[in-house]
Order: structure tokens, then sequence, then C-alpha cells
């Protein structure tokens, strides 16, 4: 049996991990419990989804401090300059 990284590109595979690191990121603004997620970055722009509308104002609140954080910490990974947060509510992932 081959493994999964066989099967995916490994530029979703990366994608993902990044994903995941700025998902993380986002607990120092919204708190652990409040299910926040990066959810894709497309052009200069991160899509963030949260559960609920009362979750995704509080992380709407800080989306400047995000954006310059997101660009600070993350610059190197991502290769290019966010200008844009996009906000969705979502399905809870976990479920």
């Amino acid at each position: 049996m081959k493994k999964l990284n066989y099967h995916i590109d490994i530029r979703i595979l990366e994608k993902a991990k990044v994903l995941e690191r700025i998902t993380k990121h986002l607990y120092k603004y919204a708190g652990k419990n409040s299910n926040c997620y990066a959810c894709n970055i497309v052009e200069n722009m991160l899509v963030l989804g949260a559960t609920n509308s009362s979750n995704l104002s509080i992380i709407r609140n800080y989306q400047r401090d995000i954006l310059k954080d997101i660009n600070y910490e993350f610059g190197e990974v991502l290769k290019l300059k966010l200008t844009k947060i996009k906000f969705k509510i979502i399905k809870d992932p976990k479920v």
C-alpha cells in the first residue's frame, strides 16, 4: 500500500500545514474554545471560518492585527503578502 503523499499533491499537503499553523496562531486572539479556523488562502486573501456568528465577530474585531501578525510570522512560508481577510460561517469540522 502506497503512502498518502504518493496520492496527494505535495503542494496541497504544504498548504494544509500552513493553514493548521495559522489556525493555531488564531488562538491568541479568539481563545481555544472559539472554533475559528483558517480555511483557505486565495491570491492575497485569507479566508477565515467560524462555527457561529459570535465567534466570527470576535475574530473580526482583530482583523488588522491578525493580518500584521500573519504577514510577519508566515511571510517566508507564504511568499506573498496578505491584504484582506474574508469571513465565513462554516459547519463544525470536528463532526
